[in-house]
């Protein structure tokens, strides 16, 4: 595995201190992607998978003992702060776990894709001057608001927004003082003029809507123009997930790291996102690494894959080859624990007995061993990674590497 990859992981060794002691969360964690590759990460919930592409985009709170992660050459554990924020967003970008977290409630979907387009200077040169703009949102607002008492009461009620209350609360106040208190009244008045001024300041060029509804309009969002005016808790789950594909896609990454996008979406969505993505993939050329703990997406979607086990990579390899010549039991545990379309009907699930052992708990050898219940020298000894046949690596436990069955356990 020393060829030099897009993005080459070598030997990475990361812990996260605690009052307890140090928690070894990455233990010699290697791998690559090559250019316009979909590699995907798969293996149980903390086995390290997110703390692995944290480490790649300089965001993990941990600390990182050794090892090498490397882009197009450049040394990113080396980088300074200021170079990783040049970096992120515009070379490597990241779709978080949950969308609806990372997305700022308080800002429209277009004012978010317009702060990261803007920073990144992938915006087009305005179109038009800052007092135009400022002409245009107060024109805006003032026609949105005479609209809601010249549409009826029905529309009234279903258009009022909290703002529009404060709003009347604050004029009706004003009318209710103006004959006892000038001054107090004046004041008021001059707080909602500021207030109006100070919102349309906000306006965005045309061009650059029209630039961010373009980008919309590529991750296959209905109505985009629409969406780009609403709030993120005004959107599905699929479609804040859209969002954040759109706004990480629309600096144009070489690199775009996806911690799980399909989680928690139903299964049309999830469809929708992963042609989404490889269309994305086939159209700019970006290399994707896919973290997820679906094996049956890692099927369809990716070009090779690694497989994490509490903190280590235990097998990667092309994807048709994982599938058709799994090595290492936890591998193939995964395998056995999804459902296929060729499984009796109503027969039992596998799963893989034991469990993951806590992360302060790791023995320095083989830790799927110690998940088995065994005893003897593989816990103690870490076993060497050895290429099996061309691209196929596998961590070379002499029991877990071998054709016996796991003593697997079924589940209804």
């Amino acid at each position: 595995m020393s060829d030099e990859k897009f993005l080459s992981i070598s030997d990475l060794k990361l812990h996260f201190p605690t009052d307890y002691g140090d928690v070894r969360a990455l233990d010699s964690v290697s791998f690559g992607i090559d250019r316009g590759e979909i590699f995907g990460l798969v293996g149980e919930s903390a086995s390290g998978k997110s703390v692995t592409s944290l480490t790649v985009i300089g965001l993990t709170t941990g600390v990182i003992d050794s090892g090498s992660v490397r882009f197009e050459g450049e040394e990113l554990l080396d980088a300074s702060e200021e170079r990783m924020r040049e970096l992120r967003g515009n070379e490597i970008s990241m779709i978080f776990q949950e969308p609806m977290t990372a997305l700022n409630p308080l800002y429209t979907v277009e004012k978010q894709i317009h702060e990261v387009m803007s920073l990144h200077g992938k915006l087009p040169p305005e179109g038009s001057t800052s007092v135009e703009r400022l002409y245009r949102g107060m024109r805006s607002t003032f026609s949105r608001f005479i609209s809601r008492f010249t549409g009826g009461f029905d529309h009234f009620k279903a258009s009022l927004s909290g703002n529009d209350i404060l709003a009347l609360s604050f004029a009706v106040l004003m009318v209710t003082l103006i004959k006892t208190s000038i001054i107090f009244s004046s004041f008021l008045m001059v707080f909602l003029v500021f207030s109006w001024v100070l919102s349309s300041m906000n306006t965005l060029d045309e061009k650059h809507v029209e630039v961010i509804v373009d980008r919309l309009n590529d991750v296959k969002i209905p109505n985009p123009s629409a969406v780009a005016k609403m709030y993120p808790h005004e959107l599905s789950g699929g479609m804040r997930q859209r969002v954040m594909i759109a706004m990480m896609m629309a600096c144009e990454p070489r690199l775009l790291i996806a911690d799980e996008p399909t989680t928690a979406l139903d299964v049309t969505i999830q469809a929708q996102i992963v042609e989404l993505m490889k269309e994305l993939r086939d159209s700019k050329g970006t290399a994707i690494l896919l973290i997820t703990h679906d094996i049956g997406l890692v099927a369809e979607m990716c070009d090779r894959v690694g497989v994490m086990y509490a903190g280590r990579v235990v097998e990667q390899a092309s994807v048709e080859d994982i599938f058709a010549n799994p090595s290492h039991a936890y591998t193939k545990g995964l395998m056995d624990s999804s459902p296929r379309l060729d499984s009796v009907p109503k027969s039992e699930l596998s799963t893989i007995p034991g469990q993951v052992a806590a992360p302060s708990d790791y023995v320095p050898g083989c830790r799927f061993c110690q998940r088995m219940g065994r005893t003897g020298e593989t816990l103690s000894v870490k076993p060497e990674i050895k290429e099996i046949s061309p691209g196929h690596w596998v961590e070379n436990c002499p029991l877990c590497v071998t054709d016996h069955e796991l003593p697997g356990e079924v589940v209804n």
